[in-house]
């Protein structure tokens, strides 16, 4: 890629963003580890390579990754939330919880953790929970399709169908995908 050698490290990073959303993930990692060897302590390249591992089905790699990126940016919400993920895929519903509720303090605002948090409570059986967690999401991002599917398939878990398809309807509303 000796190309990229005379790019910037945020034009780089775009481009390493770019690539990775054109599913083209080699490319997209050689420039993230690009970025790192001029600035090891850059957040986002070390956030997204976690991004690539996960999805490469490497979750301990990727936990690395989040990990140096919060000790990077100890308020980094978007790596917390991706922490919590991928600690719920290694079966820790309990540090995944803990990432959640970091995020959660660091944003108050930042649905994506409120609807995981659901997930988990969901995950625990703990129904009720789980609800208010979804239902916090979406007052913060009222357009957030994937609050109202879980908040939908827990209205179901409890039997309470027609609110389950209310939630579902909207869902499909939102993100007819």
């Amino acid at each position: 890629m000796d190309k990229n050698k005379s790019l910037t490290i945020d034009e780089t990073f775009s481009l390493a963003i770019t690539n990775h959303q054109e599913r083209k993930a080699d490319i997209a990692q050689e420039l993230y580890n690009q970025i790192l060897k001029i600035n090891p302590n850059h957040k986002g390249a070390h956030n997204n390579l976690g991004i690539i591992f996960k999805e490469l089905g490497e979750p301990q790699k990727a936990k690395s990754c989040y990990e140096k990126a919060i000790e990077i940016d100890p308020n980094y919400v978007t790596a917390y939330n991706n922490l919590g993920i991928i600690f719920k895929e290694l079966g820790d519903l309990q540090k995944s919880k803990k990432c959640y509720e970091k995020a959660i303090e660091i944003d108050p605002n930042d649905a994506k953790a409120y609807n995981n948090l659901g997930i988990i409570f969901y995950n625990s059986g703990e129904n009720q929970k789980a609800i208010g967690y979804y239902k916090k999401a979406i007052k913060i991002n009222p357009n957030y399709a994937e609050a109202y599917n879980y908040l939908g398939l827990t209205y179901n878990e409890l039997g309470e169908n027609q609110k389950a398809i209310g939630c579902y309807e909207k869902a499909i509303e939102i993100n007819p995908n």
